[in-house]
């Protein structure tokens, strides 16, 4: 089996860190390290974490956000395998163990784990995710019960950064996630390229974590924050990895949306953003490009030609949906 290295971002979580930290003492297979990095926490998480000698800790001085922090213990990682895990779940025993059989296939980058709501542990939080044709992504199965309607491995089209497993060569070949993305679509952009390069991602449903929905993100940023973060970092992947129309199609289809006022405003202000961002946004691209091995068109079959999300078992047709971001 495929040793793995633990990645743990933590910004002030100390009331779920032991619950998560224990789940992981219980693994039927033993992570070859676990790496947590504090975001510079004002809480008790620092000491919190140094109650587990088996975890290592990494400080940063500021609060780098996601992607910089699980570059960074990625740099540190010896595991052939990175599993991401948010600090507010519970891994099942046999998450480390199901998460090294996923990936022994070499063509696959990334796996995603079953995630179930922590206080209803019958309904999915996700398995996988998928994105449509403007990049907003959705999780598949969310609010669902839970039938083992998604228990065999299906191909996806990103594995959700909550929980997940990543081939730790190709992460560090790749460069990592964005680091532009201070949180939220590092996810969907990592197992993009990835795809562009040829690589499969699928789904590890026997990997079962249970998520406390949104903690996170209400102790860091706020709901309204999040989707103000997730579509900044879409119109930036969108012009990095599609070939050029799709990605010209995407930023004209987006700004077409019809909004709230004051969402447009925000929506605005990303677009602006995404000015600023564009000589480096455009030095990531030729890069991303040079490594394509996969057409768009090969694509298409696995990203949805709709501007609408599917989501509680709603379907593309209906056109009331607003896109979202995953949690």
């Amino acid at each position: 089996m495929s040793s793995i290295s633990v990645i743990i971002v933590n910004f002030n979580g100390a009331s779920d860190l032991p619950v998560c930290l224990v789940s992981l003492r219980r693994q039927t297979q033993k992570p070859a390290q676990i790496l947590l990095v504090d975001n510079n926490s004002n809480d008790d998480s620092r000491e919190i974490v140094r109650q587990y000698p088996e975890v290592t800790l990494i400080e940063n001085p500021v609060n780098a956000g996601f992607s910089r922090a699980v570059n960074r213990a990625a740099a540190s990682a010896t595991g052939e395998i990175l599993a991401l895990l948010n600090t507010d779940v519970e891994a099942a025993p046999a998450f480390v163990e199901e998460g090294a059989r996923a990936m022994q296939d070499p063509a696959v980058a990334a796996a995603a784990s079953k995630i179930l709501f922590f206080d209803r542990r019958r309904v999915i939080n996700g398995v996988g995710g998928g994105m449509n044709y403007l990049g907003y992504a959705w999780d598949r199965g969310l609010n669902e019960v839970d039938h083992g309607q998604y228990d065999h491995s299906q191909e996806v089209f990103f594995a959700s950064g909550g929980a997940c497993f990543l081939r730790r060569d190709l992460f560090a070949a790749m460069g990592g996630f964005d680091p532009r993305f201070f949180m939220y679509h590092e996810d969907v952009d990592f197992c993009w390229r990835a795809r562009l390069r040829g690589y499969r991602v699928v789904t590890c449903p026997q990997a079962v974590v249970y998520h406390k929905y949104g903690a996170s993100t209400r102790r860091e940023l706020g709901w309204d924050r999040r989707e103000i973060l997730g579509e900044r970092h879409n119109l930036r992947s969108l012009i990095k990895n599609y070939e050029l129309v799709n990605a010209l199609r995407g930023w004209r289809d987006i700004a077409l949306l019809r909004l709230p006022p004051r969402r447009k405003w925000q929506q605005c202000i990303n677009f602006i953003v995404n000015v600023v961002w564009l000589p480096d946004t455009l030095g990531q691209r030729r890069r991303i490009q040079r490594a394509r091995r996969v057409p768009d068109r090969a694509l298409r079959p696995i990203i949805l030609q709709s501007r609408a999300v599917p989501v509680q078992g709603s379907t593309p047709e209906d056109e009331h949906l607003v896109p979202q971001q995953t949690a």
